[in-house]
């Protein structure tokens, strides 16, 4: 038995709570397994580069997390020395800051931020005034003359105990360093073994998933290993670079520990959109502690936003060439969500595990939404983007969308592949009443607007009469002005040399016949938009077959794609050519056109041929 709608988003809901629980409360084993699987993916292609090389894969393995993890250990150690160096000379630089505070003190004078800061001032003071006590009470009673008894309110007593530093104490203290180092050896170990077993573990995953969805788990892993590497592989390069600009400039203005401060703004830019403004924020407020006036933490600003522009515009599109394939507002949700589950670990970890979820929603059915609501890709293609636009009646974004497809396309791919599917789209709504006459209307008049200024563009001149020597092509839209816009854009389309001119779709059988013996043309175009108007188009089709055999007779049926109704077409008596688009219906009409040409200039000649001996006289 099938779970109902409301039924299923129950479920839904109930694994997404499951899922954060137990992501919140398993921080202590989940956390480590996370990290160590980043830094796998960061690690393999150095295993696999000198595994290439003819070394075995254990050797491999060990030379690299041992070289890796001691980097980053003298890192670590030489960070926490400079701290506390930086820490040990700050008293030095007292004088420096008085004065900088001095200044922020003067500018502020007189200004309205010192007003605003006295009456704070005011209403803390009232805030803070005492209530009346005791004391108050007894000199009031001694004014007014009365004889109460004041009784004396307790004096509070605060017991206070001695502070405890027997050997008790120590663990407490190093807790929080002993879970540091625990949780800090768990992900080297873990490193190790995944590296060692990277096969071996993908092999199990893919058999858990199971054998018929192979396929799907192989090509999950695949771009999961692919995104993840490669992102991290560039952010790596990436920040290296950007850490080495800030310590060398740093480091030629003399400002103290400039490699450390190098040091960390590469590493915690690592951290998703904040981690660019915690790496300026130290040497700025150093700068200002070292340096006398305010000219160094401006040319230190203005050196960490320069370089920060030259790393966004330039290094990652160049070293990126592609997304990771999630979006802006996806990813610094995701950092807001990983950081409240596992803390500052989180903030890193953010995008590398929103990869993740976003390529899992891929390929498993029940997570395809992942993907829509967190992919960077267009989830609603131009054509769909263009109708629900008409559909807001949005001018500007209807007639912006338009200006950027014109930018890449010519005119008969605009026609083509984004006004006659907006078109068929809004018909189709309309036939299945999900559209009403108004939004129709306003439909209609926006895409003629659109198709006449495009025409003009197209042009670059203003609209100049046809050539009197053109051919002239009839077109007749069979059930609506839906139709007609169709014929309008063809009229668009053709070459110089031929004129469309079409009758009102409001016309009959009878005025349509009646208008192509006047008109005395050779080629007749029939045109609607599916859905709808297959019986008129076959039914004037033979109403025009029967009375002029000799026209050349072709159906546009634009947005058809089904093969057997256009053979269908096809064998209708007259007609030449059925077609699906601009392109299709113009093609036919300029080989009609030329065959006609070629008829009139062969019915010229005499009827009786001429004898062979006076041809060559």
């Amino acid at each position: 038995m099938r779970m109902g709608k409301s039924a299923q988003v129950l479920v839904y809901l109930a694994t997404a709570v499951l899922v954060i629980v137990a992501l919140y409360f398993g921080k202590p084993i989940l956390m480590p397994i996370a990290l160590a699987t980043l830094l796998t993916f960061l690690l393999s292609p150095l295993v696999n580069a000198l595994c290439r090389t003819g070394l075995r894969q254990s050797i491999a393995v060990t030379v690299v997390v041992v070289l890796i993890f001691s980097i980053l250990g003298a890192m670590i150690w030489g960070f926490g020395r400079q701290m506390s160096s930086l820490a040990h000379h700050l008293p030095d630089y007292r004088e420096n800051i008085r004065e900088k505070i001095a200044d922020l003190r003067t500018a502020g004078n007189g200004s309205a931020l010192q007003r605003v800061r006295q009456a704070w001032r005011e209403i803390k003071g009232d805030l803070k005034r005492p209530v009346a006590t005791s004391t108050n009470r007894v000199s009031e009673a001694a004014i007014t003359g009365t004889n109460t008894p004041v009784e004396a309110e307790p004096v509070p007593v605060v017991v206070k105990g001695q502070t405890s530093t027997d050997v008790w104490s120590i663990p407490t203290a190093l807790g929080p360093l002993v879970e540091v180092l625990a949780t800090a050896g768990l992900v080297v170990v873990l490193v190790i073994f995944m590296l060692l077993r990277k096969r071996e573990l993908r092999n199990r995953f893919i058999v858990v998933c199971g054998y018929s969805r192979m396929p799907t788990a192989t090509r999950a892993l695949d771009e999961a290993a692919e995104r993840i590497s490669r992102y991290l592989l560039m952010q790596t390069i990436i920040n290296g670079s950007y850490g080495l600009a800030v310590g060398t400039a740093l480091y030629f203005m003399e400002l103290p520990y400039a490699l450390m401060w190098g040091l960390l703004a590469a590493l915690l830019r690592f951290i998703p959109y904040v981690g660019p403004f915690l790496g300026a924020l130290m040497p700025i407020l150093l700068s200002l502690a070292v340096f006398p006036g305010w000219l160094h933490p401006f040319v230190v600003l203005g050196l960490i936003l320069v370089f920060e522009l030259i790393s966004n515009m330039f290094m990652e599109p160049m070293l990126y060439g592609q997304t990771v394939g999630v979006s802006e507002v996806a990813l610094i949700t995701a950092v807001a969500f990983w950081t409240w589950i596992w803390g500052p670990i989180g903030l890193a970890l953010a995008t590398p595990l929103t990869v993740c979820f976003v390529v899992l929603g891929k390929y498993v059915p029940g997570l395809s939404f992942l993907p829509l609501l967190m992919g960077d890709e267009p989830v609603m293609k131009t054509p769909l983007l263009l109708y629900q636009r008409l559909l807001a009646m949005d001018d500007a974004e209807v007639f912006e969308i338009v200006a950027d497809y014109t930018k890449k396309h010519e005119l008969i791919e605009l026609y083509d592949d984004l006004l006659l599917p907006a078109l068929q789209t809004a018909k189709r709504d309309h036939l299945n009443d999900a559209l009403s006459p108004d939004h129709l209307d306003y439909i209609v008049a926006t895409t003629g607007q659109i198709i006449s200024r495009t025409a003009a563009e197209s042009r670059g001149s203003p609209v100049l009469d046809a050539p009197s020597d053109a051919h002239e092509v009839l077109g007749i839209p069979v059930e609506d002005t839906v139709d007609e816009l169709a014929l309008s854009m063809l009229a668009n389309v053709l070459p110089a040399s031929i004129v469309l001119k079409s009758v009102s779709a409001d016309a009959l059988s009878g005025e349509v016949l009646d208008q192509v013996q006047h008109r005395g043309v050779s080629v007749v175009c029939i045109g609607a938009i599916i859905p709808g108007g297959s019986h008129e188009s076959r039914y004037l089709a033979k109403r025009l077959n029967g009375s002029f055999p000799e026209i050349a007779v072709i159906l546009a049926r634009w947005g058809l794609q089904n093969e057997k109704k256009q053979r269908e077409l096809t064998q209708l008596p007259g007609v030449k050519g059925v077609a699906a688009s601009l392109a299709e219906v113009r093609n036919y009409i300029v080989e009609s056109v030329r065959i006609a040409d070629n008829a009139t200039s062969r019915s010229i000649e005499p009827a009786h041929p001429i004898p062979a001996e006076l041809k060559n006289n």
